[in-house]
């Protein structure tokens, strides 16, 4: 004889064609809370003999391979741009990183070029390490 919880209550004594019926129905899921003598605690459904012939869920959203994008950036450019005029920031206008931008072009220009120094150094590390634009989309 089973017994499962259902919205806090714990339901049962029922047997094991009835339990079978209940997951059929979805009126339980493999995730509800089960117990039955010989177990130790209330486990999950899915990890009980009663998960034997259940059809495999199928993956989740998140694991769905990624399609290519035609709105994808070109990665090449945005190194070439970083490598040439990254201490203007312009590497991060093409990727859509607009207060970088804004952030590298007053640095150099209120600093008359001086501060364009390290802003180069900050492009080439962007270069490098950046893989994906503004609205997370990666670099083809």
């Amino acid at each position: 004889m089973w017994y499962y919880e259902q919205n806090g209550n714990r339901v049962g004594p029922v047997d094991e064609t009835t339990m079978r019926s209940l997951i059929a129905n979805r009126a339980i899921s493999i995730d509800t809370l089960v117990w039955t003598n010989g177990m130790a605690n209330w486990t999950p459904l899915q990890q009980t003999q009663l998960a034997a012939g259940l059809p495999v869920p199928p993956p989740s959203l998140n694991q769905a391979p990624q399609s290519y994008n035609a709105n994808a950036k070109d990665r090449v450019a945005y190194v070439l741009l970083a490598v040439f005029l990254g201490n203007l920031g312009i590497h991060n206008f093409y990727a859509g990183y607009t207060s970088r931008a804004v952030t590298q072009l007053l640095i150099c220009l209120l600093t008359c070029g001086i501060g364009g120094i390290a802003t180069w150094i900050w492009a080439i590390i962007e270069a490098v390490t950046v893989e994906q634009d503004a609205n997370g989309v990666r670099f083809k």
